[in-house]
């Protein structure tokens, strides 16, 4: 029984946990009989394949006597949790460079049955944030847009799509990170800007999409809080401006509490309790067995005998149960039904619609390249070669014009820069680039490179803002680096394909 009369377990229900393993072993078995959680949230660390998968999935409930909200961070592109044996979707950037908000829809679909048929529940997407800052560490092509329409537009199909089978949404993250330049990973963002600025951008997808749960994160709202405190700690943030305000009644889950940007600040225990007492229905507490048991023991006794803290726990177990039976009567669907050969076709195609021109005028094939220069890649559960993080196509367009290729590291060094930039002088070379933007090494190999070469085409393998480093005048984007979408910038170099995307951002427009 999910919502028990026990006091205990009805504390544990409160809970979203990590489990450290693939398998069911003791560790697990302990730390789920001491939580008891109400919903249990799958990492890269649990997962090999839809087989190991579903068995954990199987093994938790039958151990548990009860089914969990099984939860995961399925948005596609850089943040992909079932990646082995799956269909691996591209970023949401790349979808909505398309100028298709069908495709969302499509990849919502695909994602979601593929979830559902290894009894996941719940999708902690899509990503509405606003991406309204280039500088941003941590959203950038997670984000579909800088423009709000788009963002609704988009993460609204997405949705539709994740319903259809029967798969929970979650929107993310509160009150939107697109404009910051701190990863709440890391330390506590601040959202410095007018109420009346954050209605008509960072609040309007929330506002706008219709979703069972929203994910509040470690964002300081200085024009809204009264003190300096993450939001997800924060009553004037989760009561009084959701709750009352902005008047959704949805499940608030909270982002993970071990993250820098509340850590940094609180204790685990002073997170958990303060995140609660503001109005937060589900305790994130992802990772460190020992930590997860002491929280909830912590909770236990704090709620116990506190009779505004029951009320609390009884307004919260309430959402949560509401949010598990909206899916509750879906059929089981069957494992072949994942990486199905119709899926990865659209899923190919959708990332061929978004390779984009970003600026330039290159025919291709091109008949000669020189040089191949490219970047480690920084997710490396997205590259083949996991070990040294050499993106393929670099590798493969070295191969297809019989030309060195040469690595360099996200934060370069003088010696390097001025080594390669000798090498490419008169020359047509090629650059990969990841983020260079945000690297100052990285930018300025590209600058070097661009000012001594016949002709530089510099393809950006993340975020497209690297079309506007200094020199680069031929500029061509992926959103991402997927096995698909590297597959469709080799398509490109063949001739195959045309950069028919459509950068899906203003920021082009006032930076031309």
């Amino acid at each position: 029984m999910f919502k028990p009369t026990d006091f205990s377990e009805k504390t544990g229900r409160l809970f979203m946990i990590g489990v450290p393993s693939t398998i069911l072993d003791d560790e697990t078995k302990r730390l789920l009989d001491e939580v008891k959680p109400g919903s249990v949230i799958l990492f890269s660390r649990n997962i090999e394949n839809k087989f190991q998968v579903k068995k954990l999935i199987d093994d938790i409930t039958v151990y548990l006597g009860y089914k969990p909200l099984f939860t995961i961070d399925q948005e596609g592109g850089i943040v992909t949790r079932l990646l082995e044996g799956f269909t691996v979707a591209p970023s949401a950037m790349a979808v909505s460079a398309t100028g298709n908000s069908e495709n969302a829809y499509k990849i919502g679909k695909i994602l979601g049955r593929e979830m559902k048929a290894i009894g996941i529940d719940w999708d902690l997407a899509p990503v509405v944030d606003i991406n309204n800052n280039p500088d941003n560490p941590g959203i950038g092509i997670r984000s579909y847009s800088d423009c709000r329409e788009t963002v609704v537009d988009f993460s609204s199909n997405f949705i539709k799509g994740l319903e259809e089978e029967g798969i929970l949404s979650c929107i993310k993250h509160f009150p939107g990170k697109g404009r910051v330049a701190v990863d709440a990973h890391l330390d506590m963002p601040e959202l410095n800007i007018s109420v009346e600025e954050m209605y008509k951008t960072e609040f309007y997808p929330f506002i706008n999409v219709k979703a069972p749960s929203w994910m509040p994160s470690h964002v300081w709202i200085s024009k809204i809080q009264d003190k300096k405190e993450p939001a997800t700690i924060s009553e004037k943030v989760l009561t009084d401006l959701i709750r009352k305000e902005l008047k959704y009644d949805g499940v608030l889950i909270a982002d993970d509490l071990t993250m820098g940007g509340v850590a940094n600040y609180y204790s685990p225990e002073e997170s958990v309790l303060k995140a609660f007492e503001a109005g937060m229905d589900i305790l994130s507490v992802c990772h460190d067995t020992e930590m997860q048991i002491r929280v909830k023991k912590f909770m236990e006794n704090k709620i116990k005998n506190n009779k505004i803290l029951e009320k609390r726990m009884e307004e919260s177990l309430e959402r949560i149960v509401n949010i598990r039976n909206k899916f509750s009567d879906f059929p089981v669907i069957p494992l072949e039904n994942i990486n199905r050969e119709s899926d990865k076709e659209t899923v190919q195609n959708i990332s061929e619609q978004a390779v984009t021109k970003i600026s330039g005028n290159i025919n291709f094939p091109l008949k000669k390249i020189d040089n191949v220069f490219s970047v480690k890649l920084t997710r490396l559960v997205l590259v083949e070669d996991k070990k040294e993080g050499i993106p393929e196509i670099a590798k493969e367009i070295s191969d297809m014009y019989e030309t060195p290729l040469y690595i360099f590291d996200p934060k370069e060094n003088e010696n390097i820069i001025s080594k390669y930039t000798e090498k490419a002088k008169g020359k047509v070379n090629v650059i990969f680039t990841e983020n260079a933007h945000l690297y100052e090494g990285q930018k300025k190999l590209a600058e070097e490179i661009a000012k001594v070469s016949e002709e530089l085409i510099l393809i950006a393998l993340r975020n497209p803002y690297d079309a506007g480093i200094e020199g680069v005048k031929n500029c061509y984007c992926s959103y991402g680096y997927t096995v698909n979408q590297q597959k469709a910038i080799k398509k490109l170099f063949e001739g195959n394909i045309k950069p028919d995307g459509k950068l899906p951002l203003e920021w082009r427009k006032s930076n031309a």
